[in-house]
């Protein structure tokens, strides 16, 4: 009898198990594997902001997606529109000099807008290592990079350099939500050697960039490898596996690329790459297509808010998070781990979860709809009117909030505007209404922003004037270099920041230089300015000067964005055959640095 009830048992735990197999079977199922095709296009727009590590505007940053190339405006906004991109990586760069290379990937659409926000990251030398010998340079975080001895080449060219290897870096924390969401490039998703995409987990990321000692680009010679160590965090050390596979940024592509692998040496992976850019150390994992929507209790979309995706019962990031923004009307798609439990957050700008939705993937892709979310002390309205100088709705504007962590670009139709966000409590921000039509705007208006509905009544988009301008008069001949037809800009020579320089950028579709001059003195008011020098076309050899420093007025100077006004008059001599001249100028241009 004995007997009989153990093989009746045991048969009982056999189809038990047999069960959890298939569940389990059921469970793992991975997607089918998709390689990216590049070659398929989407006409889509991509606006956003780019910032530096202050979350400060970058003023002047040049941004390019496809085949266009724009500049930010003085409050780090740009809009790309009707451009060509692929249409599942869309790739956004943004530079400016003394920042390393930012890179945004976004998953763009015919019918919807993309949204980013770029963080670039200030270009910090952090050794130097003599080419000939090689050596090792660390970062302030923990990593390392290892030159090969007579292992450095010129980038360009490929001729071998025996110089002094100027080495730029910066660790970049797959565990911070800041990095993750404006500072790593892409949008966690790589090929690996099959070609296949996948979703990235990362564990520590580092860009690194190589000079001359003339600021010459250098690269690891063919044949060559240097040796990288990338810390890793605290939050993710206990599950870092102890081998990892290495993925380099491709910057054509706007995905990641494995490329070798590194081992676990204590609290850092190390390993060897053939070249420089950003290195990551990550396992790529299958996923999935999300899609959702996210509106407030109104039924009225979070434009451009952060959302934030983790593994369910995780902290943050630990479960390596996946970031995007929502559009302007607050869709937001992206790949995200397949079978899974996961967390969806919606962030305010001080990183705190304003709302959650858990949500399970298997293998197919996931649209979840409309989900709305009771977002309490963190949702915002901002709404008003606009007029312009005449006293009538303005038909083409826009609305820009600024400072407190709430850069937002508000469209402005038919004099009215209307805006759902989130924000931190009790912030105070500054709001400038454009006229787009007429180029004028406001003052700032500085509004302290309380949960809920912030009418800002009736506002007028009158007073100043968006638009720089040069005017001068030349042997009694007036001319007046003023945008849209020409770009006017003005730049402050660093480090000294004792010269600024007024310049005419473009001459329309010609791109020639009609005027430019600097002047010293700095950028006090009521401090002794002065000229020696003027290079203007209306000149006989395009240049004049005079023998001792001219007085220059200078009546406003702005902080970047803002602008720089002043006036001069003189006698001046042409530089090619000393004739004779008078020359007086009235300027306002905007400040660029």
């Amino acid at each position: 009898m004995r007997s009989l009830y153990t093989f009746i048992l045991l048969c009982a735990l056999v189809l038990f198990n047999a069960c959890r197999k298939d569940d389990v079977d059921k469970e793992i199922v991975d997607p089918d594997p998709v390689t990216p095709d590049l070659e398929v296009k989407v006409t889509s727009t991509i606006t956003g902001f780019v910032v530096d590590e202050t979350n400060n505007p970058v003023v002047w940053a040049t941004v390019n997606a496809g085949d266009q190339y724009i500049k930010t405006d003085e409050y780090g906004y740009f809009k790309i529109a009707n451009v060509s991109v692929a249409k599942i990586a869309g790739l956004v760069k943004a530079t400016k000099s003394g920042y390393i290379d930012g890179y945004k990937t976004v998953i763009p659409s015919a019918d919807k807008e993309s949204f980013v926000r770029i963080k670039l990251v200030p270009k910090k030398e952090i050794g130097t290592v003599e080419a000939v010998s090689g050596g090792t340079v660390t970062t302030t975080d923990g990593g390392k990079i290892t030159l090969p001895e007579n292992g450095i080449v010129n980038a360009k060219s490929g001729a071998a350099y025996s110089g002094n290897v100027h080495v730029t870096a910066s660790w970049l924390n797959p565990a911070s939500t800041e990095d993750l969401q404006m500072n790593i490039p892409g949008d966690a998703r790589g090929t690996d050697s099959s070609g296949y995409l996948k979703a990235l987990k990362a564990y520590s990321t580092i860009a690194v960039e190589l000079t001359a000692d003339n600021g010459q680009l250098l690269q690891i010679a063919e044949g060559k490898s240097a040796t990288i160590s990338l810390p890793i965090p605290s939050a993710l050390s206990a599950e870092a596996p102890a081998t990892i596979d290495l993925w380099r940024f491709d910057t054509t592509t706007g995905l990641w690329k494995k490329e070798g692998s590194a081992t676990k040496t204590g609290d850092a992976y190390v390993g060897t790459v053939s070249h420089f850019s950003f290195w990551e150390a990550a396992e790529g994992v299958s996923f999935v297509n999300l899609s959702v929507r996210v509106v407030d209790a109104s039924s009225q979309p979070l434009a451009n808010v952060p959302v934030s995706i983790n593994i369910a019962g995780l902290p943050k990031n630990a479960g390596h998070g996946r970031f995007g923004f929502t559009d302007a009307n607050g869709y937001i798609s992206g790949a995200v781990f397949a079978n899974k439990d996961l967390v969806l957050d919606i962030l305010t700008p001080c990183a705190i979860s304003a709302y959650s939705h858990d949500f399970s993937t298997t293998s197919v892709d996931l649209d979840l709809g409309t989900l709305t979310g009771n977002l309490g002390q963190s949702q915002v309205t901002i709404s008003g009117t606009v007029s312009n100088c005449e006293n009538q709705p303005v038909a083409s504007g826009h609305v820009q909030t600024y400072d407190g962590g709430f850069y937002n670009r508000i469209a402005i139709s038919n004099g009215n505007f209307s805006y759902t966000g989130l924000a931190c409590t009790n912030t105070d921000v500054n709001v400038i209404v454009v006229d787009n039509a007429n180029y004028q705007q406001n003052a700032p208006k500085t509004v302290t922003l309380h949960s809920g509905v912030n009418n800002l009544g009736a506002l007028t988009a009158c007073g100043t004037s968006t638009l720089g301008v040069i005017t001068y008069t030349y042997d009694g001949v007036t001319t007046t270099i003023e945008e849209p037809t020409d770009t006017l800009g003005a730049y402050l020579a660093t480090p000294q920041n004792i010269w600024t320089q007024i310049v005419t950028l473009s001459d329309g579709a010609n791109n020639s230089q009609k005027m430019s001059f600097q002047f010293d003195g700095g950028m006090a008011l009521n401090s002794q300015h002065a000229i020696n020098d003027v290079f203007c076309n209306a000149f006989p050899s395009g240049r004049g000067y005079w023998a001792t420093p001219i007085q220059v007025t200078i009546t406003e100077y702005g902080k970047v964005g803002g602008f720089i006004s002043g006036n001069f008059s003189s006698q001046m001599l042409d530089f090619g055959d000393n004739s004779l001249h008078t020359l007086s100028c009235t300027f306002r241009v905007r400040r660029n640095n």
